[in-house]
C-alpha cells in the first residue's frame, strides 16, 4: 500500500473515532435516583387506597426521562433494611453519578423490636456511615435525609413532634462525613405547626374523609394521604435546590395545587376481562390489563401513572349498576374475554348497556379498548359501541414480527391533546373502527381509524381497537425509546380526567 494511501486511511480513521467520541460525550447521561428508607417514602398499592408515600410522588416533580428507584419498604429500619439484603440488591445496581437519597428513623427507634431496633448513636449511625461510604465506594451520590415528623399535638394544641436523637445523628454523619443534608425533620415540622392541629390533618391518614375499600382504616398521624405525600416531596425538592444538587436542572415546575385527577376515580373492569393463572406457588391470581399486574400483560406502570395525576384507582367485578359506576369518573374496558381465555365468558349485555349509555350521558367517562382479530370477543362488545357510532372491525393491522417496531410505528401524529409533544408512537396488531355520528376519528393511517372519541350528552367515549398501554409497550422494558408511549399514555388520560367529572363530595 503506498504511504499516501495509508496516510488518508489514518486521517478518516482519525476523524471517524473522533466523531464517536464526540457523539458519545454529546449524548447527555441522565441521572438515576435511587430511595432507600420506610412506609413515609415507600410506594403504596395503588388500588382504591389512601395512602402514599412521598417517594411514590417525587416523579412529579422530574423529567420524564429521569428514572426514580423507590427501593424504600414499610415498616424497615436501617439494620433491617442491610439484614433482608435490600441494600445489596441497590448497591449491586448503582452507577457512578447515581445519587442514592437515604431516610430511616421511624423504626429503627422501636426498641421492643430487636430485628429493627438501631439505637440512635451507635448502631443506627454505623448504618448511616455504612450506606454513605458503599455508595461513595460506586462513585454514586449519597444524600441523608432526616426522619419526617409525625403530627403530634398535646391538649392545648401546642406542636410537640419529635423523633429523638435520630434527626441529630443523621445531621451529625452529614457534617462529619461532608454528605448533602435534607432535614425534611425541621421543614416537615415547620409546615405542620404552621398548619395548626385541624388543618394539618389534611396531610395525614388522620384526615382520609371517604372511605376506600382496601384501606384498614387505621387513621393515623405518622403516614401520608396523597396530598400529604405531595407536600413532603415538595420539601425534599426544596431541599435539592437549596443544596444546589445537579438534578436540580431535572425537576419540572411544581406540580398544580389542583392535579387533573383531583376528587376522581378510575376503574378498570375486570368482569368482562376475566383471565386467571396460577403462579408458582399455585395461588390463583387474575393476569392481563390489570392495576396489579407488573408482568409484560399488565397496566400497572399505567396505573402509576394515573396516580400521579391525582385519580383514585378502582376495579369492578361485577356487571356495571347505577351504585358501582356512580362510584367512577372513568370506566374503562379492556379485551372482553373469549371461551379460549375464559371458559364461561361474561359478555356485554343489553341490561348493563342500559345501564352504561345514561351514565355516560350524565356526564361519565368511557374508555373501550379493544383487541385485534383472534384475541378478543366483538360481537356484544360492538353492541356497546354502536351506540356511541363505534364498530370494532374484526381484523389484525399493524402486524409486528420479532423486534421490527417500525412496522408498528405511528409518526404521522394529528393536533390532539393526546399527543402533545408526541412524535412517534406505537400501536401492534389492532383493530380498526368504522364510525358514524357522533364519532370522530382521533387517529387515522391510510385511511383507517385506529383511536377515536365521541361526545354523549355531558361524557365522552373514547375508543382504540388495542389494549396499547399495557407494560410490555408503555415503558422502557422493551420499546425503544423513540417510541412515547408513556408520554401519549398520560397525555391520554390528563385530557380524559380534564373531561371527567368528580365522584368525591365537595371537590369539583
Amino acid at each position: 500500500m503506498h504511504s499516501h494511501s495509508i496516510k488518508k486511511m489514518s486521517v478518516v480513521l482519525f476523524a471517524l473515532m473522533s466523531l464517536v467520541l464526540f457523539t458519545a460525550w454529546m449524548i447527555e447521561i441522565k441521572p438515576r435516583i435511587f430511595l432507600i428508607g420506610d412506609s413515609t417514602m415507600a410506594d403504596k398499592p395503588l388500588v382504591d387506597n389512601p395512602e402514599h408515600g412521598w417517594g411514590q410522588m417525587l416523579p412529579l416533580f422530574f423529567k420524564d426521562d429521569v428514572r426514580i428507584f423507590n427501593h424504600a419498604v414499610n415498616g424497615r429500619s436501617t439494620k433491617s433494611f442491610i439484614s433482608q439484603g435490600r441494600w445489596k440488591a441497590v448497591i449491586d445496581q448503582l452507577q457512578a453519578g447515581d445519587y442514592v437519597f437515604i431516610q430511616f428513623g421511624h423504626n429503627d427507634a422501636k426498641k421492643e423490636d430487636t430485628s429493627r431496633y438501631a439505637a440512635p448513636h451507635t448502631d443506627y449511625k454505623f448504618n448511616l456511615l455504612k450506606f454513605v461510604r458503599e455508595s461513595r465506594e460506586k462513585n454514586a451520590n449519597p444524600v441523608l435525609l432526616t426522619p419526617i415528623t409525625r403530627r403530634d399535638f398535646d391538649s392545648t394544641g401546642r406542636f410537640i413532634g419529635t423523633h429523638g436523637d435520630y434527626p441529630a445523628v443523621v445531621r451529625e454523619v452529614a457534617q462529619e462525613q461532608h454528605v448533602p443534608l435534607i432535614d425534611l425533620f425541621e421543614k416537615s415540622k415547620k409546615v405542620v405547626e404552621a398548619l395548626g392541629d385541624e388543618k394539618s390533618k389534611v396531610l395525614y391518614l388522620n384526615g382520609v374523609q371517604h372511605e376506600f375499600r382496601n384501606w384498614n382504616r387505621k387513621r393515623d398521624n405518622t403516614h401520608f394521604t396523597r396530598p400529604g405525600a405531595i407536600r413532603m416531596a415538595s420539601l425534599a425538592v426544596e431541599g435539592m435546590k437549596e443544596l444546589h444538587l445537579t438534578l436540580e436542572q431535572e425537576l419540572t415546575p411544581e406540580p398544580a395545587n389542583v392535579l387533573a385527577g383531583t376528587g376522581k376515580v378510575v376503574g378498570l373492569d375486570y368482569f368482562y376481562n376475566n383471565e386467571w393463572r396460577l403462579r408458582k406457588d399455585s395461588v390463583l391470581e387474575r393476569f392481563h390489563y390489570t392495576w396489579e399486574d407488573t408482568t409484560n400483560s399488565g397496566f400497572s406502570q399505567l396505573g402509576r401513572s394515573i396516580d400521579l395525576l391525582g385519580a383514585d384507582l378502582d376495579t369492578l367485578q361485577s356487571a356495571p349498576s347505577d351504585s358501582t359506576l356512580n362510584h367512577f369518573s372513568i370506566y374503562v374496558i379492556v379485551d372482553p374475554d373469549t371461551p379460549a381465555e375464559t371458559k364461561k365468558p361474561n359478555e356485554m349485555s343489553e341490561d348493563a348497556i342500559s345501564v352504561i349509555v345514561p351514565w355516560v350521558e350524565r356526564g361519565g367517562v368511557l374508555v373501550l379498548m379493544e383487541n385485534d382479530k383472534g384475541n378478543a370477543e366483538f360481537e356484544h362488545f360492538n353492541k356497546l359501541a354502536e351506540r356511541f357510532g363505534m364498530h370494532f372491525n374484526e381484523v389484525s393491522e399493524h402486524k409486528v414480527i420479532g423486534k421490527a417496531y417500525e412496522t408498528g410505528r405511528n409518526d404521522r401524529l394529528p393536533d390532539h391533546p393526546i399527543f402533545k409533544n408526541v412524535k412517534q408512537i406505537f400501536t401492534k396488531e389492532v383493530s380498526t373502527l368504522r364510525l358514524a355520528p357522533p364519532a370522530e376519528p382521533i387517529l387515522t393511517e391510510n385511511n383507517l381509524v385506529l383511536m377515536a372519541s365521541a361526545r354523549v350528552g355531558r361524557g365522552l367515549v373514547f375508543a382504540v381497537g388495542d389494549p396499547w398501554l399495557y407494560n410490555e409497550y408503555f415503558d422502557s422494558r422493551r420499546l425503544p425509546a423513540e417510541y412515547e408511549n408513556t408520554k401519549a399514555g398520560k397525555n391520554l388520560f390528563q385530557w380524559l380526567l380534564q373531561n371527567a367529572k368528580s365522584t368525591v363530595q365537595g371537590v369539583q
